[in-house]
């Protein structure tokens, strides 16, 4: 004969169960408590409003680092030259686009405000050398010691980088000698073309490793984790192509016959950032 207790714990299952089979996997993450804000009450009742209002709340997460407010800068910045360069393809570049030169001083101001945004960012790559845990020794194989040092490589040129682009920040608004932006931007742009070399061999790397452990795992949590790892390596692979179509503008000038190249290849570098961004914070999201 079933005990009280036993028969409440039935219940219990059976209501787990249908909770389960009810929400989404994607979905289970939400907090399902009662509604203690207007929005809350609106947003529980209507699909739609609930979307609108995760979306509200992630952008307000993004915008709270300053790698997220450059991403969205970034978007508007190439956007709007991708759109001017559009709007002079269209009108044969003689009537040219009614708001272009207020269009145009948006996009300075856009790329000032981005620069001073990533100024003294060299204490990233920083961070990253520190932490890059050494591999040598009987107990590491040929392979990870050659990612490890291709780490440690990276870490210095992106370092170089970000110094270097601070003198060009700093350049460009006055604080030190003006002439020092034109004479270092080319540097910049190598090192930046280095960096994306080691980063794409960085990220296949990853990839690989992401595949072989997905074949290995025998836990479905482990597994999901997994392939949202996955997810965002291919977002960076796809974003690093698309810095490099924009970086082979920056170190041959000339290459490109239209300006056309770096404006779209930089609004989809922009585009892929935000999105692993905005991933990151949407899972994370409790309402």
């Amino acid at each position: 004969m079933a005990t009280p207790i036993n028969e409440k714990n039935n219940q219990d299952n059976k209501v787990t169960e249908v909770v389960d089979r009810q929400i989404p996997d994607n979905r289970k993450k939400i907090l399902i408590r009662q509604p203690s804000t207007l929005v809350e009450f609106i947003a529980v009742r209507s699909p739609l409003m609930r979307q609108f209002t995760r979306e509200i709340l992630t952008l307000r997460q993004v915008m709270l680092i300053s790698d997220g407010r450059d991403k969205v800068l970034k978007v508007f910045q190439y956007f709007s030259k991708a759109f001017l360069w559009f709007s002079d393809v269209e009108n044969n570049k003689e009537r040219g686009f009614q708001y272009t030169d207020n269009i145009n001083c948006l996009i300075a101001q856009f790329s000032i405000t981005r620069k001073l945004l990533r100024l003294f960012h060299a204490t990233d790559p920083f961070n990253k050398i520190y932490n890059i845990p050494l591999t040598y020794g009987n107990n590491y194989t040929r392979h990870q010691k050659m990612m490890t040092t291709l780490d440690i490589i990276d870490g210095f040129v992106c370092l170089a980088n970000d110094i270097v682009d601070d003198i060009v920040c700093l350049s460009k608004i006055g604080v030190i000698d003006r002439s020092l932006a034109k004479k270092y931007s080319p540097y910049s742009a190598r090192l930046w073309m280095t960096g994306i070399w080691l980063d794409l061999h960085s990220v296949y790397q990853r990839i690989a490793a992401t595949n072989r452990a997905i074949e290995n795992s025998n836990s479905k949590d482990e597994v999901i984790k997994l392939v949202h790892d996955k997810e965002r390596h291919y977002y960076d692979f796809i974003k690093l192509i698309f810095d490099l179509i924009f970086c082979i503008g920056d170190c041959w000038p000339h290459f490109y016959k239209s300006g056309g190249w770096q404006a779209i290849s930089g609004s989809l570098s922009g585009l892929m950032s935000l999105l692993k961004i905005w991933r990151r914070f949407e899972d994370n999201l409790t309402y």
